[in-house]
């Protein structure tokens, strides 16, 4: 049988039981048929066989993002980056440029600002937006992804005014009484749904991300939600028409009204694992606390920067339980955007719950995030073959902030070592945009612990390079319940592999970050290629 692409010279990293190294791999179509020595993969040579030579650069089965928000990240792209800016002033600026080519009264919207970034050290208000206009409607998104500022011609729209309650699992920042423009959880939410996005905008956001994750050499995405079941017709459409060329597991959620879509979810009678090898339905998911960096996360005690402050919870444990312990009953793998202590040892009482109710055997139920996990609850969450989402490249872009508002408790945020020390499969998230999509970016983190300031967080989470690629790929793939089809490169499985630029295992960990996608192969074609490869 002849191949129809070889790879030959490189180091195949496998990722099979024994993590093997091997020299060359040969494709047939969409498969990996072989994997070997250069000799015997050469063997397997045909007439129109293309023969790439790595000259030992490293070729891995493609990453896989196990939490993603792909329609966020694309539909961003058309908005302004306050990441850009350093100040509330320069942000500022930008949108008024953006307005001067926005039709009046149409929605400005902004994302990714940081207030810990920013020169004035605080959150914008509406009167900063108001600078902008107060014709058109604006919203600028924290770099979190929970939190919002917009100015009073949005709040006007909304029907939001100084008297108006704060909604469950949500806040309206005041200050003397009046209205900040902030608006928290729930409350950001309900606003972001407002300003969504025309379909013919969330259909070019969707191939935007799909690019750039091609780029970075992401071949499956865990997409974490949108708003809506909308969303999940756009990523069907977007998959389908091939505007969205990676495979897609789509946890069932919504950043609005989780609950709600949850219980969408199971009257249509649809469950996990519908679809096929392109796109699945995958968990249902819901929302119980904040943010890591608002911070918004439900912790157990008091945050270290504020003792009047524990964070916000969107649910109560008997909803929780109730909500998820009906999808399981169903048949659903669940999960949970769970990022604090206590937001974590609910969805473990849940997970729990819904087994005491109706037993069940590699149920494989996921935690989002599993933020912070101390001791006592890595033994439960071993107990209950629960597999945690862990986001390590958030200690890069928060680290900083995490010292100042958990203290002691950064040594149990994403403890990628404790994890592996206790036999828990984890897979790791990017949760773009709220930080980079670049696997590479994620197992730098993961292996330095390092934040923006080049400080170590919680230095005995630190984890090796091979751990690392095993959770952005094989682990990847039982999370989703398929190991057996993709996530290592073994014979029979997709051909879905990315070639990088250097090799991946003899690099200083300190330039993990620095190196390269140069191929991105899916489905046995080149997607992506840095640079014309020579064809032997």
């Amino acid at each position: 049988m002849s191949a129809t692409m070889l790879f030959i010279n490189g180091e195949v990293v496998t990722v099979d039981s024994e993590f093997s190294v091997m020299e060359a791999v040969a494709l047939k179509d969409n498969k990996i048929i072989a994997v070997g020595t250069n000799e015997e993969i050469l063997a397997l040579k045909g007439e129109e066989t293309d023969i790439i030579d790595l000259a030992g650069r490293s070729i891995l089965p493609g990453f896989i993002d196990a939490h993603a928000h792909l329609e966020l990240y694309g539909t961003n792209r058309l908005g302004v980056n306050g990441k850009e800016a350093d100040s509330i002033t320069g942000l500022i600026e930008r949108l008024k440029e953006k307005a001067k080519t926005t039709p009046e009264g149409e929605w400005i919207r902004g994302w990714g600002y940081n207030q810990n970034h920013y020169a004035e050290g605080r959150h914008p208000t509406r009167w900063d937006l108001d600078q902008v206009s107060t014709e058109h409607p604006i919203i600028v998104v924290r770099t979190c992804g929970h939190i919002s500022c917009v100015n009073s011609k949005a709040l006007e729209l909304a029907g939001i005014h100084s008297q108006t309650e704060n909604p469950p699992g949500g806040k309206y920042e005041r200050k003397a009484g009046e209205l900040t423009g902030l608006l928290l959880e729930s409350a950001h939410m309900n606003m972001f749904l407002s300003a969504n996005y025309s379909e013919e905008e969330v259909m070019h956001g969707l191939e935007l991300a799909s690019k750039d994750f091609l780029e970075k050499g992401i071949t499956s995405v865990h997409d974490a939600g949108g708003y809506g079941p909308a969303h999940i017709r756009s990523l069907l459409k977007a998959v389908s028409s091939k505007r969205i060329r990676q495979r897609v597991y789509a946890l069932y959620g919504s950043l609005h009204d989780s609950t709600g879509m949850v219980e969408n979810g199971l009257m249509s009678g649809i469950g996990t694992g519908l679809g096929d090898e392109w796109m699945k339905i995958g968990p249902a998911k819901v929302f119980i606390d904040g943010s890591s960096s608002g911070p918004t996360a439900k912790t157990r005690n008091p945050y270290t920067s504020d003792p009047d402050d524990s964070g916000i919870l969107y649910l109560s444990q008997e909803e929780l339980n109730m909500s998820l312990g009906k999808a399981h009953q169903a048949g659903w793998q669940i999960t949970a955007h769970a990022i604090g202590d206590e937001a974590v040892h609910m969805m473990i009482e849940a997970v729990r719950s819904s087994l005491e109710n109706e037993p069940r055997q590699d149920h494989r139920h996921r935690i989002e995030h599993s933020g912070m996990t101390p001791p006592d609850l890595l033994v439960k969450m071993k107990d209950l073959n629960i597999i945690p989402i862990p986001n390590p490249a958030f200690i890069y872009e928060f680290g900083d902030g995490y010292v100042s508002d958990y203290g002691e408790r950064v040594n149990h945020m994403f403890p990628l070592l404790s994890f592996s020390e206790h036999g828990i499969p984890f897979a790791i998230g990017s949760d773009s945009p709220i930080t980079t999509a670049a696997p590479l970016h994620g197992i730098f983190s993961a292996v330095t612990r390092m934040s923006k300031s080049g400080k170590v967080i919680g230095i005995g989470q630190r984890i090796t390079v091979q751990e690392a690629i095993k959770a952005y790929t094989l682990n990847g793939a039982y999370a989703s319940f398929e190991e057996e089809l993709k996530g290592s490169i073994e014979p029979g499985k997709l051909a879905d592999l990315v070639v990088l630029n250097d090799s991946i295992l003899t690099c200083d960990h300190q330039r993990l970050q620095e190196l390269n996608v140069e191929l991105t192969i899916l489905d046995g074609k080149i997607e992506y290629a840095a640079k014309k490869e020579g064809v032997i």
